[in-house]
């Protein structure tokens, strides 16, 4: 898989973004895959009370479609994604990516395994806000990314647990 993934990140496109620099807004059409050399960033979406909601957080050696659904549907994309720090990413424009999965087996082989990926996290999440507390969350995150505690907001991490910005911060005290 690695001789797959070398491959895809050669024929990629490296930019580097500043911290609040957005790679699409509410209303564009995704075009873009993404992959993270160096940075974090955030997928969210605002709701009709107006309130920022982070659904992901892309960090290192993270692929991510700018919107997913936007990407695949070629409709207006209803999420924000916008880089928390610096970042260095590689992207690949829909046309050539696609034609890429096309052109070498193993590339397809790697999206399904990217894409799987992005379903099973997707899925995680999903069932922990359904069946775990804000405790239990916040202990799994803190387990897989501890390292994001000094890199972005917290009340960033808050909203991706769905908890408010004080129940993170008695949990932290609680921990130490």
């Amino acid at each position: 898989m690695q001789e797959a993934l070398d491959l895809l990140l050669s024929k990629g496109t490296v930019k580097h973004f500043k911290k609040k620099d957005y790679l699409i807004e509410e209303g564009q059409v995704s075009k873009k895959v993404f992959f993270v050399k160096q940075g974090v960033v955030r997928h969210y979406l605002v709701t009709h009370e107006g309130n920022e909601k982070t659904i992901r957080l892309s960090k290192e050696n993270d692929f991510f479609y700018s919107s997913i659904v936007s990407y695949f549907t070629n409709e207006p994309s209803y999420i924000f994604c916008q880089c928390l720090t610096k970042a260095e990413l590689f992207y690949w424009n829909s046309d050539e990516i696609e034609q890429l999965f096309i052109d070498e087996p193993n590339l397809g082989d790697l999206k399904n395994k990217l894409l799987m990926n992005f379903i099973l996290e997707k899925h995680k999440k999903e069932i922990a806000l359904l069946t775990q507390s804000a405790e239990a969350r916040y202990k799994e995150f803190f387990d897989a990314n501890m390292g994001l505690f000094n890199r972005i907001p917290h009340h960033i991490i808050a909203s991706y647990l769905d908890i408010a910005p004080e129940t993170l911060s008695r949990l932290r005290a609680k921990k130490s």
